[in-house]
């Protein structure tokens, strides 16, 4: 019996031998070239985080230790869409999350996307908590409650991809449409459709955003068709403890049940060839945007100032940056941070009308947030009430002042600064918020701060921590 198997196994080990000389290895040349673009483009990126000619921040122990993972974030993301995404068959996806950190990305937010064709027709069918707050804009109802705001857009392009900021004079980023928490259209168990199309379809009466649209081009004064590529989603949280994200799904309503068809070697070398194209274009392009546009280490157009104003504030204003597919209706301020281990910038901001929504957060110079997880390195309008004499004061701090507003830098000893407002109706120009920054020593902090500013001791900081976890880890469903 032992001798039989042998002979069997003999038999079998040749004609194996055979069928391998007969049949040599399949190889794909395209692949091969795919994957050697890739590989260029991952040299290219990493040659950025220390490149002076890519403005990368001065190389530090941190500085490179944050490069490093906003480059392999940058990289996650990419993978991401280029092998995942399709615009028959979409899905939900987070553009940011708590390793995917770039734009200056709102902490607040929880950012999602979908591929869109321009000539398809999609649904987006969807399930919100207590929306009152969204009726009223008052803060403080218990939960579980829908996030302070949410905004659907669609939108021409994602920035950052040619790695070139003249995309941003030629109009190639645009919002299309949108729709938000004020005007969504909800039934009796706040459930809610949405449908998306290049034209709304006859006898709709629902919600609908429009996926081609004429618009104009404010920099060239040419007016063209254009068609969304993607559709934006923001979840804008203000009392953590409490909102909850939306339950939604999307579908392309002419792709219903189709199989999606197995991957190919020509598209998945197209797909390695992108991805080289774009990972070094996206960090070229944000740094340029902190270089050229936001002028956060020098005075580039020789004009005497900085765009970012060295621990001062902007006044608020629409966003100059990316403009196009920027927060619909939100404005914008920021500056930079210049601090001493001994001293605070304190960030005064009186609204005379309420904003429906307020945040304010910090960036350091690959411009990512902070670890707004594990620090309070960025405060809500629930987070941070207005004080006794109807003002907010952020204290922009390495040390824990033991008072309500301070802002943790997490050892960053320059940075961005940056707020946000939105409000149901924008305000006139007489009643829009106003800011204000004043550097001080940390000891005279109690000559600037109003009376009644609430102390906070270290037990209650651990316990605004805590939320902040648990709260992080629901909003990207950290189970």
């Amino acid at each position: 019996m032992h001798a039989r198997f042998s002979q069997l196994l003999l038999i079998s080990s040749f004609v194996l031998s055979l069928f391998l000389v007969a049949s040599p290895a399949w190889t794909d040349e395209s692949l091969e070239q795919g994957w050697a673009k890739f590989m260029e483009g991952l040299a290219t990126a990493q040659e950025s985080l220390t490149d002076p000619a890519a403005f990368p921040p001065p190389p530090s122990d941190r500085n490179l230790a944050e490069g490093y993972r906003y480059l392999l974030a940058h990289l996650g993301r990419i993978l991401e869409t280029e092998l995942r995404q399709d615009p028959r068959y979409p899905e939900f996806f987070r553009s940011v999350d708590m390793l995917r950190k770039w734009t200056g990305e709102n902490p607040d937010a929880m950012y999602l996307k979908a591929p869109l064709d321009g000539e398809g027709l999609y649904r987006i069918r969807g399930q919100i908590a207590d929306t009152r707050e969204w009726k009223t804009s008052e803060r403080g109802l218990p939960g579980p409650k829908a996030p302070r705001i949410v905004t659907f857009q669609t939108i021409t392009s994602i920035p950052g991809s040619t790695g070139d900021l003249a995309e941003m004079a030629s109009c190639r980023n645009q919002t299309l449409d949108f729709v938000n928490s004020f005007d969504l259209i909800l039934d009796s168990e706040n459930r809610f459709e949405i449908l998306l199309g290049p034209e709304r379809p006859k006898r709709h009466k629902g919600n609908f955003l429009l996926t081609r649209a004429s618009l104009p081009c404010p920099a060239t004064g040419e007016v063209a068709t254009r068609e969304a590529r993607w559709l934006s989603i923001r979840e804008i949280f203000s009392d953590w403890e409490q909102e909850v994200p939306l339950e939604m799904e999307i579908v392309r309503l002419d792709a219903l049940g189709e199989n999606r068809p197995p991957i190919t070697a020509k598209v998945i070398s197209q797909k390695l060839e992108e991805i080289g194209r774009e990972l070094p274009n996206q960090i070229r392009f944000w740094q340029l945007v902190q270089e050229m546009a936001l002028e956060v280490r020098r005075d580039v157009n020789g004009d005497g100032k900085r765009a970012l104003p060295i621990n001062g504030i902007n006044p608020p204003a629409p966003p100059f940056t990316a403009g196009g597919v920027a927060g619909a209706r939100q404005l914008y301020a920021a500056g930079l941070f210049h601090i001493a281990q001994d001293e605070a910038l304190v960030i005064k901001v009186t609204a005379p009308l309420e904003p429906h929504y307020i945040g304010f957060q910090l960036n350091n110079f690959w411009f990512e947030g902070p670890d707004q997880q594990n620090y309070t390195s960025s405060l809500s309008g629930h987070q941070l009430p207005i004080a006794s004499d109807g003002s907010r004061y952020y204290i922009i701090a390495h040390q824990d002042p033991g008072v309500q507003g301070w802002v943790d830098t997490t050892g960053l000893k320059k940075g961005i600064h940056a707020m946000r407002f939105l409000f149901r109706e924008n305000p006139p120009t007489d009643q829009a918020p106003t800011a204000e920054a004043t550097l001080i020593k940390l000891e005279a902090l109690g000559d600037i701060l109003p009376a009644g500013t609430p102390k906070v001791g270290a037990e209650e900081r651990q316990e605004e921590i805590a939320i902040r976890q648990s709260h992080i880890k629901q909003r990207w469903r950290d189970y």
